[in-house]
């Protein structure tokens, strides 16, 4: 498969471009496979042509792969670019003289350049004018899943290939596009920042005055403050039925800004400009400007990488999309999942789905997109969340740079995440950290400190409602500490403040814990927990397995992780000693059948895996900080080694930019989103589509595996897959996750025309069929997908769209 959005890629190259090498084109290779040969012939009645997406600004011209057979004479091969097929307007022409294709291979279109191309669907027709007798040209041809915008068109008919061309674009207007870009960004962080950082840094600093951290670890500790408010702030308006709408939003951001501000009344420039100076001239300095470089790139780079996504990747977006519209549309917490589903509980943690609603409310970008958005946000935040607690293990702030810089660009994860949309562990582990640190200094304070209690009871309350195997992250660390920390002389006193700590946090759950009764969430962990060892499936046994380590952190990194924790277990250090008996625990609870225990699955080694840059980070960003303070951090040495690690940095931000992969993990696509549009204009309301699905974990329920799971959503419309959650919520009636996977199973089993299927189609209300331009190949290669050309060959089934590599199809004839 090809990257159909690899151009991302190559920002930092364009960008050196624009400053060392002049003004000549960049071109992205946007679809190089020509494995299928040649296309064509191509002449002024004969044409072919291309669907496509420009993904930056200044289109100036699109190369094609062209052969030419026979002799040129005087003719010429003629682009017409249009935006879209039905269009008879061009927006620019251009041509090449046959007599310049004296070898196969790339030959330039080329045109002014379009300003506002980027984002815009197109599409260009090739003809060939006054070719002499007996000269053919021809077009180079790829794979229809090569690239995922578009497809090829023979005589205005689409065919399941692919043209092979490059798309040219102006460095100018890149450079302006990105201008353009970078101020829609700086109002994205804007919002971010009243969403996600003033009503935790309001409750810091009113709740652990006597708490003297640096800004960048209070930072840290109020992103996971925030992101615990919103889910408390829905359970418990709901609780009193209460739904707030938009108000989710201003609440917290006007009452954070009202505390922060009453708190700093006494605040004046002159005491601004002095501790200015002071920090001018502190150790601080240096470690904080590398600070602030690291984190610019950590976040450029996944706000950069996703500028071009149409919808979030792979199924738990889906889920996750839908969830958060019901919310926006209910203006609070619901049961009933309609019109989108038929589903009758709400069980699953919402925390990430509050504040994309929160984000919605505030911005105005639409659902989809603020999944997007607020994903890659707390990607960036979940990193900048590690600060405080490597400055707490270490105490040195350059550890919190060196975590901040592993976790964020030279770990896969949680970088990887995007394309799996894993948002909700994500917003979990951004979490976690702050759970941590708040609760470490409750547990460990010379007396009780209720202050400090209660922001324990807000960040564990918080990361409870946002993810439920993170929470058991956090117990299993309050574990540690008092296994670690326990004295004989103490031990009342420690287990009080744990029983204080655990009863806050329980009371602010409690009435979600007994909501999720409804649904089998509890009946499942139930389940998984009295499971014994010998009696586990070997689906369990799979998908319990740890997998390539190398997957989730290069072999070279766990080498330095496991010198640091060796390093720092020698020189007895206490943090130290705590994280790693903590992931030692968490290993232990992962993998109970090492001890012939039960329990295996309530947390899975994937996610344990999947969050081992929080271990990676700390260890290693504390190893960095030994490092640097044994060479000394004031004044030039401070100043180098804030250079070496912004230079380290822009490495590890151009791998970072390799991590997305749509091709792989897209369901939803530009044609897709085409097809969405033209179905809501045309098919009725009480439409109902078969879609392209699989069995999925065991065989236990069914996911979608092209566009077409995101019909009701996209398209108004229902369709025969729910979201995933079908199979942990309350049923509309009994047996019905059976009654949904019946249908997927005959179809596998018999085929679409066996006289069984159609029945049960003519049962179901089904009225249309969809294929979607991944058709139903999304991370699944078993034998069994729609096929268009067996629809097209039945009298069953009718043809009413067919674009790109989209098919629709309704139902005109049953038996």
């Amino acid at each position: 498969m090809f990257q159909p959005r690899s151009s991302s890629r190559l920002i930092w190259l364009i960008l050196v471009l624009l400053l060392s090498a002049g003004c000549s084109d960049f071109v992205d290779a946007t679809q190089p496979d020509s494995s299928s040969g040649l296309s064509g012939p191509v002449t002024n009645t004969q044409t072919v042509g291309q669907t496509f997406v420009a993904r930056h600004g200044g289109l100036s011209g699109i190369q094609v792969w062209m052969a030419l057979q026979g002799l040129p004479g005087d003719g010429t091969a003629a682009l017409r670019l249009r935006d879209d097929l039905a269009s008879t307007q061009d927006l620019t022409s251009a041509s090449v003289p046959l007599s310049e294709l004296t070898q196969p291979g790339y030959h330039t279109f080329a045109f002014s350049p379009l300003s506002q191309s980027n984002g815009r669907s197109l599409y260009f027709v090739i003809e060939a004018h006054n070719l002499p007798d007996g000269t053919t040209l021809m077009v180079g041809r790829g794979q229809g899943g090569a690239y995922l915008d578009g497809a090829m068109y023979r005589d205005g008919e689409p065919r399941d290939k692919q043209v092979t061309f490059q798309l040219r674009y102006n460095p100018s207007y890149i450079l302006l596009d990105l201008t353009r870009w970078m101020a829609t960004s700086l109002g994205i962080g804007l919002a971010a920042t009243m969403l996600f950082v003033l009503p935790g840094w309001a409750l810091w600093v009113w709740l652990a005055p006597k708490e003297h951290l640096s800004w960048a670890a209070q930072l840290g500790i109020a992103v996971g403050l925030s992101l615990a408010v919103y889910p408390l702030l829905f359970l418990w308006t709901d609780l009193v039925g209460l739904h707030l709408g938009p108000l989710y939003a201003g609440l917290p951001v006007a009452a954070g800004l009202a505390a922060l501000i009453w708190r700093y009344r006494a605040w004046r420039p002159q005491k601004g400009w002095k501790a200015l100076q002071q920090w001018v001239h502190s150790e601080a300095l240096w470690p904080d400007l590398a600070l602030l470089a690291v984190m610019s790139l950590v976040f450029g780079v996944r706000l950069l990488l996703v500028r071009a996504l149409d919808a979030p990747l792979w199924g738990d977006s889906y889920q996750h999309t839908m969830i958060a519209q019901l919310l926006v549309d209910h203006g609070g917490l619901f049961n009933s999942w309609e019109p989108y589903a038929p589903l009758q509980s709400l069980t699953y943690h919402f925390g990430f789905h509050s504040t994309v609603a929160a984000f919605h409310w505030l911005t105005g970008f639409d659902t989809m997109q603020a999944i997007i958005w607020v994903g890659q946000i707390l990607n960036g935040l979940a990193v900048l969340a590690l600060y405080p607690l490597a400055l707490r293990v270490s105490g040195s702030r350059w550890a919190g740079v060196g975590a901040v810089l592993l976790a964020g660009l030279f770990s896969p994860m949680p970088m990887y995440y995007v394309n799996w949309g894993r948002y909700t562990q994500l917003a979990g582990q951004t979490i976690l950290p702050a759970a941590v640190l708040v609760s470490w200094s409750a547990l460990q304070a010379s007396r009780r400190d209720w202050r400090l209690a209660i922001l324990s009871w807000i960040g564990v309350g918080g990361l409870a409602l946002t993810h439920y195997r993170v929470l058991i992250f956090y117990v299993i660390f309050v574990l540690a500490w008092v296994l670690l920390f326990l004295r004989k002389g103490t031990w009342r006193q420690v287990l009080s403040r744990v029983t204080l700590i655990g009863m806050g946090a329980a009371v602010l759950y409690l009435p979600w814990f007994a909501h999720t009764f409804a649904g089998e969430i509890i009946h499942n962990l139930g389940r998984q927990l009295s499971t014994g060892a010998n009696q586990l499936s070997s689906f369990a046994l799979e998908y319990n397995a740890i997998g390539d380590p190398g997957f989730f952190l290069p072999p070279f990194w766990w080498l330095v992780m496991s010198v640091a924790m060796a390093m720092g277990l020698w020189q007895r250090r206490r943090g130290v000693l705590l994280m790693a008996l903590w992931w030692w625990l968490l290993l232990i609870a992962t993998n109970p059948t090492w001890l012939d225990l039960p329990g295996s699955g309530a947390i899975s080694n994937y996610a344990l895996f999947l969050a081992v840059y929080i271990l990676a980070g700390v260890l290693i960003g504390d190893l960095l900080g030994q490092l640097v303070t044994r060479l000394g951090s004031r004044g030039w040495m401070g100043a180098l080694a804030a250079l070496l690690l912004a230079g380290v940095g822009l490495e590890g931000a151009q791998i970072r930019m390799g991590d997305m992969r749509p091709s792989q993990h897209a369901l939803v696509t530009r044609p897709d989103l085409h097809a969405m549009a033209w179905i809501q204009d045309n098919t009725p309301k009480d439409a109902r589509f078969l879609i392209n699905s699989f069995f999925a974990y065991g065989g236990s329920v069914i996911v979608g595996s092209d566009g077409g799971w995101w019909i009701p959503l996209l398209a108004k419309r229902a369709n025969t897959v729910p979201p995933l959650n079908y199979g942990t919520e309350k049923e509309p009636y009994p047996n019905y996750r059976e009654w949904v996977n019946t249908l997927s199973a005959e179809i596998r089993d018999k085929g679409i025309d066996h006289p069984d299927v159609l029945a049960l189609l003519r049962e179901r209300g089904i009225t249309h069929v969809y294929i979607g331009q991944r058709q139903g190949r999304v991370n699944y290669d078993g034998g069994h997908t729609l096929d268009a050309q067996e629809l097209l060959a039945s009298p069953y089934f009718r043809l009413i769209y067919h674009q790109d590599r989209v098919w629709v199809f309704d139902l005109v004839k049953l038996p």
